[in-house]
């Protein structure tokens, strides 16, 4: 059993020593490892190695060159011993946050140095064993007390982060070739919504939004050959929001070393308003671009600076014709570039708006103006430049122009009314009275002969009063235009038959010759009304044993009537006057039959509206021949 036990030990002694050489070649390997990466490491850095009790194992060259020792004086020691005399840890350590969290941190670092303030920025690395436990770290030191030696000469320290860092509207910042951030204003924070002691860990690819900057490398590529840059980018807040930012940089170079001095200023709201600029800008532009007057702007030599589409509408001018030159070089008649001008002039002068009113002849056709001069004012109120805005009122103008001469006419044709319709009551009344006084006394054939005196004039009023109404409705509307197949043959024939007693009386002979097509497309009524009026016409004014020829003929797209007498005429001055309301031409009957002085007027209406034209041909003495046409 002894011997049993004495094997087994002798075999774990074995396997331990298996272990410990092992684990010995393991620590060979990474102390070369470590003494390698420290040996070969920029040699402008300190780097050293410490355990995580703070004990010195490893440090290169550059730093034992610093504190001017050998390698076996230090390496042992405690690491804030060894490089800042001190008995403790340094206050500014984060060795023991990098060893409880297992993450890279950084300190800052100022001591006295032969009399003299040093300033280190620490890089603290863990070095993590297969188990996962922190076996050594690596601090990577950077000298970095030209920056603040800069600050130090330049005098007042205090001073120049209080008044520029601190008072200055821009947020600062100082960051050096890494895009480390070193300093920052208080303004930074708060653009940013991050703490101090957040952005103390950022960097400057943490704030740079690249799709909006070229990237922080590019950014120090442009450097070359300038200390400034002035660009624009956006900076990204802790919320993720962009904010779009102008960027002052300046290259600060120190004892070999780059520093970036850079000023953020905030142009959200230069760049809302520069939007709302632009929009109001566009809205404007297609407002102006699409409207339907004549827009120009004008400089104090009356030379257009701007012009507005509509000119190549209302003129037949491209608007980039005008530009730069006056009315005069673009030919214009010579009395409105002189009239133009003195208008302009009375608005440069005075700085009051006007409006004037123009023609211009267009295409052969004259066009009404109104045109609006509005003055334009610099900042110190002087008038350099003016806006025209010409409307074309040509259609306003002939509207008012019509309007005028429907109210002439309206007089016009009120007064002959007025004076129509007294006319029969001057014959009326008077023989009215005289059947009144004289009843008793007067003959038989004296009675008979005043009543048919009476007759005849009330006749001659009931005739001018339906006539006025049936004018009357029709300029109102109430007459509603109903056109279709009508026979013109078969009107004619129902007015030949109406007036036959009147035919008869004066013994008048009619020849009515209908063609082989005598449909209209028209009103009936309107049409039975015209053929009325010129039949009735016709027998009024035929003397007795006289002659009335109707025909009606055809060709592809009209039908024309013709109604002709051969009684008294009318003359050429007095055709002037016939179809026209403003004149009072009435006259009597070869029987001395009173007209009413609208019948023809009446006609003219229906016919045009209808699509129709009627006219005259007439010889005093000789007769008169009316016509008119219609579609079929």
């Amino acid at each position: 059993m002894y011997k049993e036990a004495s094997e087994n030990l002798n075999h774990r002694i074995v396997e331990l020593e298996k272990e410990l050489s092992q684990l010995k070649k393991l620590r060979e390997n990474q102390s070369n490892s470590i003494q390698n990466l420290v040996q070969n490491s920029n040699k402008k850095s300190f780097l050293s190695v410490i355990d995580p009790n703070f004990t010195l194992i490893e440090v290169n060259d550059s730093r034992l060159q610093q504190l001017g020792v050998e390698r076996d004086e230090v390496l042992g020691g405690k690491c804030h011993k060894v490089f800042y005399n001190l008995d403790k840890t340094c206050e500014e350590c984060t060795v023991n946050e990098v060893i409880k969290t297992k993450q890279t941190g950084k300190f800052l670092k100022s001591y006295n140095h032969k009399g003299s303030i040093r300033f280190e920025e620490k890089l603290v690395k863990p070095i993590l064993s297969e188990a996962g436990d922190i076996e050594r770290l690596v601090i990577e030191t950077e000298d970095i007390s030209s920056y603040y030696n800069l600050v130090d000469k330049v005098g007042q320290r205090e001073e120049f982060f209080k008044n520029i860092f601190e008072l200055a509207g821009d947020a600062f910042l100082v960051h050096d070739e890494k895009g480390n951030i070193l300093e920052f204003g208080s303004q930074l924070p708060k653009l940013l919504e991050y703490t101090p002691d957040e952005l103390k860990n950022l960097t400057i690819s943490d704030i740079d939004d690249p799709s909006k900057s070229l990237g922080f490398e590019n950014r120090q590529e442009q450097f070359e050959g300038q200390n400034n840059l002035l660009f624009e980018t956006e900076i990204i807040k802790k919320s993720g929001t962009r904010v779009p930012v102008e960027v002052s940089a300046s290259l600060i170079p120190i004892e070999g070393h780059r520093l970036f001095f850079v000023s953020l200023r905030n142009v959200g709201k230069r760049k809302k308003a520069e939007e709302n600029l632009r929009l109001s800008v566009k809205t404007f532009q297609t407002l102006v671009e699409n409207a339907p007057d004549l827009i120009m702007r004008f400089d104090r030599e009356f030379k257009h600076l701007f012009v507005n589409s509509a000119a190549k509408t209302i003129l037949g001018i491209s608007p980039n014709e005008f530009i730069g030159k006056t009315h005069e070089d673009m030919g214009f008649p010579k009395e409105h570039c002189d009239f133009w001008a003195d208008e302009m002039e009375k608005v440069f002068t005075s700085s009051k708006s006007t409006t004037v009113e123009f023609t211009l002849e267009i295409e052969e056709e004259e066009h009404y103006f109104e045109w609006q001069l509005i003055p334009e004012f610099e900042s110190n109120g002087e008038t350099v430049t003016l806006m025209a805005v010409a409307r074309d009122i040509t259609n306003q103008k002939l509207n008012e122009k019509a309007l005028k001469e429907a109210i002439q006419t309206k007089d016009k044709f009120f007064s002959i009314i007025a004076h129509d319709l007294k006319n029969p009551f001057n014959v009326m009344l008077p023989m009215a009275e005289g059947l009144k006084e004289n009843l008793h006394t007067l003959d038989k054939e004296q009675i008979t002969e005043m009543v048919a005196l009476i007759n005849s004039a009330v006749k001659q009023e009931y005739n001018l009063l339906e006539n006025l109404l049936e004018w009357s409705r029709a300029q109102t509307g109430a007459i509603k235009l109903k056109p279709k197949k009508i026979d013109l043959k078969r009107l004619t024939e129902l007015n030949l038959n109406l007036n036959y007693a009147k035919t008869q009386s004066k013994n008048i002979s009619v020849e009515f010759t209908p063609g082989a097509k005598n449909t209209a497309f028209a009103d009936e009524y309107m049409v039975d009304t015209v053929i009325r009026n010129l039949v009735s016409n016709a027998l009024k004014f035929t003397h007795s044993k006289g002659k009335m020829k109707i025909n009606i003929v055809s060709n592809e797209s009209k039908i024309h009537f013709h109604i002709q007498d051969n009684g008294i005429g009318i003359s050429p001055k007095n055709q002037e006057k016939l179809f026209r309301i403003d004149t009072n031409f009435n006259r009597a009957g070869t029987n001395d039959e009173l007209g009413t002085g609208i019948g023809l007027i009446l006609c003219k209406e229906f016919i045009e509206q209808n699509g129709g034209n009627i006219s005259v041909e007439s010889e005093v003495g000789k007769g008169s021949k009316f016509s008119f046409s219609l579609p079929i």
